[in-house]
């Protein structure tokens, strides 16, 4: 069969289109933050997850940090999907010319993460290349039957409002001003968020009790942009935007940051690992009870809407490159 993107570079492409390819050239394979598998008779979760430290790794983190990120991208995953993570390998590429330190850090940030997320880190594999690559792959059990992305007409969506303090990171970072403005508190707790990103993981039990409130989830590690746009075409629904799910705080202090404009930086972050559910109407209170905001509503139709227009932030892509913002805008 001839390749209909003979002749491009997957940097034209993108992330979400060679996803597609993938789908398209792999029979059985869904779009979804987890893998769902039977094995006589029982369900199982898989999550396989990973980074490069040439393009993830910025000059304030550590390899500790990378290796607690990339754990705690994965458990993040499990969570959204109420499943439960419990074993951990990780496959390891370095270059020669790391440092011991640096690879000691490394484990020790993967071993951290994993016991403060009650994942075991059982082992794994050990490569040497040209590039520094971490990838955890981690298995569990699903604990609410398989979740997907989906969501129904008449649901809201709910989420932690803790969203923009690391696109204001990203944003002043490949702008060159992150030093300017590294003094705002603002700007401190998304250095935090990034360098040791905390998933609730402690909500898992919580969440269970409204499992059957929920019809779709996902999580905000590609920005909150391309989650919505993600769920309005997996759903074939429209999704309204209502309100930003962030805190006052962010929003008085990127206020004083000449061309800053928090929209941007509330869909367009990425890195913050927080859930994002697709409810039923009903079940609004019970999930604000446990810290989480309706900001959108489901509805008949097709695309993302705030403010009474489309939404043009769609999130990070992989391979097609940053923009003006860092991030790709398909408006």
């Amino acid at each position: 069969m001839k390749s209909q993107g003979f002749g491009k570079l997957i940097k034209e492409v993108g992330e979400t289109e060679l996803i597609n390819i993938v789908r398209t050239l792999v029979n059985g394979l869904e779009d979804n933050d987890l893998e769902f598998v039977d094995v006589g008779g029982h369900g199982l979760a898989m999550k396989i997850d990973g980074l490069s430290l040439s393009t993830s790794k910025m000059p304030f983190m550590t390899y500790y940090d990378m290796g607690w990120k990339v754990m705690a991208s994965v458990v993040s995953d499990f969570l959204v999907k109420l499943s439960k993570p419990l074993f951990a390998v990780v496959s390891i590429t370095l270059r020669g010319n790391v440092h011991i330190n640096d690879f000691e850090d490394l484990i020790k940030g993967l071993s951290d993460g994993a016991t403060h997320f009650g994942v075991k880190y059982v082992g794994g594999d050990l490569n040497e290349g040209f590039d520094d690559v971490v990838d955890v792959a981690a298995i569990g059990i699903p604990m609410a039957g398989k979740i997907g992305r989906r969501p129904r007409v008449g649901d809201v969506l709910v989420t932690i409002p803790r969203f923009g303090y690391t696109g204001l990171v990203f944003k002043l970072y490949y702008d060159g001003r992150l030093n300017e403005w590294a003094h705002l508190n603002t700007v401190k707790r998304g250095i935090d968020i990034l360098r040791r990103p905390e998933p609730p993981l402690h909500m898992l039990s919580e969440l269970l009790r409204y499992k059957d409130c929920i019809s779709a989830s996902m999580d905000s590690s590609d920005g909150l942009g391309k989650v919505l746009w993600a769920l309005s075409v997996n759903g074939g629904v429209k999704i309204t935007v209502n309100e930003l799910p962030t805190e006052p705080d962010l929003i008085e202090e990127a206020k004083s940051i000449p061309g800053i404009t928090i929209e941007e930086l509330v869909f367009n972050g990425g890195e913050e690992f927080l859930p994002i559910f697709s409810v039923k109407s009903d079940c609004a209170e019970d999930f604000r009870r446990l810290g989480f905001e309706v900001f959108a509503k489901v509805e008949e139709g097709s695309g993302v809407y705030y403010g009474g227009s489309i939404l043009r932030y769609k999130g990070w892509d992989y391979f097609i490159g940053w923009g003006s913002f860092g991030f790709h805008d398909y408006s």
